[in-house]
């Protein structure tokens, strides 16, 4: 958002108006998203864990099973979300997402249930 300037009454409206906050050009600041880890539980109990910047979307391209579904998840319906998590970086959600890769089921069950962070 740009700063309102407020000009001098006795600025005749013919002359330009010289000021630094008018003259300068616009920055843009750039925002990294904010990333998510999720897990989807597949109709025969199994546990898909991904990172997306949009839980909600990345659900729905599972759901549907096309080209951008994970090849996982095709045929395992129907799915529900088990459990997500805003994590903050992409980098930092890689790093989340290969722990609990690493947890054995009983530990991600614990997670998804709220007993576990």
């Amino acid at each position: 958002m740009a700063d309102i300037v407020q000009v001098p009454e006795t600025v005749n409206s013919l002359e330009p108006v010289t000021s630094p906050e008018l003259t300068s050009t616009a920055v843009l600041i750039k925002t990294e998203p904010t990333w998510f880890l999720y897990m989807v539980r597949c109709a025969n109990g199994h546990l898909y864990t991904g990172v997306t910047t949009d839980v909600a979307r990345r659900f729905a391209e599972h759901q549907s099973g096309n080209a951008k579904s994970a090849k996982y998840l095709r045929g395992k319906g129907p799915l529900s979300l088990a459990y997500s998590e805003v994590v903050g970086s992409r980098s930092d959600a890689l790093k989340r997402e290969i722990a609990l890769k690493k947890w054995p089921r009983a530990k991600k069950l614990a997670l998804i249930e709220g007993l576990v962070k």
